[in-house]
């Protein structure tokens, strides 16, 4: 498991295709006899006809300024044209390791986690949120196919889970289960694993208890969570969103929590 323009526009072109310092760029010339004749022409325009023409010359400024306009729009990456968070969120996107996500502007970052990215609720400690991304150097992951199929992942993540969380506590048990393994096609057209992994901790009031029947008889549910991840790929790289929450209020607020995962895209970056 992974443990994460600039536009140069020109408002006018060298009219001059001779090198710089050339005698024939210095040397003033002649009008062009095509010049003259178009000169010429148009002394004997009648008064409808130069308006016309003004009309049409006018049309085509306007329409050349629009395209103008136009074109940095049109050239600007996928990321940068994301639409903006909805109301009480903000936008992380690291344009250096590529991803992107939404998260509630009332949380606030951790920076001693260890992880790419840390953020928590200040109000509710069973919420956070955090993204690991696996090495540059070593790792060459094409998809998100290449770690195995959803079932497959979410069942080595849950093992994962399992040992990231292992106490060294007297009398302290967890257990964790899979709840549910999908895969989709995000916004970007980019594939995603959407996996979620319920984790539940026990702790024994009898931990110096004297046989372990004793111990467990005394278990007593410690916290319950509900782990909500999103893999994907991109940059050769295996990118890990990880959303985590109290079972207990998952339904109450299931939407937000999920429109959050959902937000989580990963994009190819410049080297």
């Amino acid at each position: 498991m992974a443990a994460l323009s600039s536009f140069t526009s020109s408002a006018h072109a060298c009219s001059c295709s001779a090198p710089f310092g050339t005698a024939r760029c210095a040397k003033p010339s002649r009008k062009p006899l095509l010049c003259r004749a178009v000169s010429d022409e148009t002394r004997h325009l009648t008064n409808d006809q130069q308006a016309h023409r003004d009309h049409l010359s006018r049309r085509q400024a306007i329409l050349s300024t629009a395209a103008l306009i136009a074109l940095p729009t049109l050239s600007l990456p996928a990321c940068a044209q994301s639409p903006g968070p909805p109301p009480g969120y903000r936008i992380h996107q690291d344009k250096l390791d590529g991803y992107r996500f939404q998260y509630p502007q009332s949380w606030t970052p951790v920076t001693t986690s260890g992880n790419e990215i840390f953020y928590r609720n200040p109000y509710d400690v069973n919420e956070c949120l955090f993204v690991n991304l696996s090495s540059p150097s070593s790792s060459k992951y094409k998809s998100v196919r290449s770690i195995g199929s959803p079932d497959v992942v979410a069942e080595k993540a849950r093992k994962q889970y399992l040992r990231d969380m292992m106490s060294t506590r007297l009398g302290v048990k967890r257990e964790t289960n899979v709840v549910s393994a999908s895969d989709r096609t995000g916004p970007d057209g980019h594939e995603y694993y959407d996996l979620q992994v319920r984790m539940k901790s026990y702790a024994s009031r009898a931990q110096l208890a004297v046989t372990q029947a004793e111990i467990d008889a005394a278990m007593e549910l410690e916290w319950d969570r509900r782990l909500i991840t999103v893999l994907g790929s991109a940059n050769n790289r295996l990118y890990e969103f990880r959303l985590q929450t109290a079972n207990s209020t998952y339904e109450a607020s299931k939407e937000p929590l999920l429109e959050m995962a959902r937000s989580f895209t990963c994009f190819p970056v410049e080297t």
